[in-house]
């Protein structure tokens, strides 16, 4: 059960913490790269607290196909892994208290040729000591929560990849709010941060709204879902443009809102 085992991941914040940890330097590392070469990169982190925490380091595969859910495998498991080329020093460590501390890794290509595109792992750093929480029932559980940074290596001359809308849909959520659901599915070979947004136009064509959404990653090959609330609009029909921006190109699909 859920209540049993709760797990954050958070994959787009530049500042992160679990307990005392905070991690300073951001949870995606991206790297320019080619065959042949060996660079380091560096997770920052600082213990907040003034009791000592240990921490757990260990690498974990990043997948999130169209067709399958959100899923951390096996070191190695992915076509596109970083796992054999990626290394961190570490596997476990107590931060004193105020502590801060640099995590170094490297990607080595020195004895291998691959072909462009991005390669990507994930580095898991996991509070060692169970959180308590007290719920409203009175019942005291235990909480794992760990965070995931995302290691990033890109091969040869980046290249804006095609990003293509699947399955838009409307939904009701169980608060009752309106919700504009879709996947973004990445063509490319290259990894693409996507931040999305909505015009909203009434039946006089004019844009009478622009919501944003979240930013998030879309690898090579796979989707991920995204979400846009529709609050605070009259009920009525609209159509509306769903914009996709990877920072280099726009993607636009058009929609059509029935908010009775």
């Amino acid at each position: 059960m859920k209540n049993l085992l709760k797990v954050l991941i958070l994959l787009s914040l530049s500042i992160s913490s679990f307990g005392a940890v905070v991690i300073t330097n951001g949870l995606t590392q991206t790297h320019t790269i080619m065959s042949g070469q060996k660079i380091t990169g560096k997770i920052e982190m600082k213990n907040e607290s003034t009791k000592p925490a240990r921490i757990l380091i260990y690498k974990q595969d990043l997948s999130s196909y169209c067709d399958k859910s959100f899923n951390y495998s096996k070191p190695g498991t992915e076509p596109r892994s970083l796992d054999k080329y990626f290394k961190a020093v570490v596997d476990e460590k107590i931060l004193a208290p105020m502590e801060q501390y640099v995590l170094f890794y490297t990607i080595d290509l020195t004895n291998t040729t691959l072909e462009d595109g991005s390669y990507w792992s994930v580095l898991m750093i996991e509070g060692a000591e169970p959180v308590k929480e007290e719920q409203s029932q009175g019942m005291t559980i235990n909480s794992v929560v760990r965070y995931a940074v995302q290691i990033i290596a890109d091969l040869g001359a980046v290249k804006s990849p095609k990003l293509v809308f699947e399955n838009i849909e409307m939904k009701d959520r169980e608060d009752a709010v309106k919700v504009l659901t879709f996947k973004m599915k990445n063509e490319g070979i290259y990894s693409s941060k996507t931040k999305i947004l909505v015009e909203i136009y009434n039946e006089e064509g004019k844009k009478i709204k622009t919501i944003e959404g979240l930013t998030k990653r879309v690898y090579p090959g796979q989707c991920n879902d995204f979400e846009i609330e529709l609050k605070d609009m009259p009920a009525g029909k609209y159509d509306g443009i769903i914009v996709a921006d990877n920072g280099k190109d726009l993607f636009g699909a058009n929609v059509t809102l029935d908010l009775n």
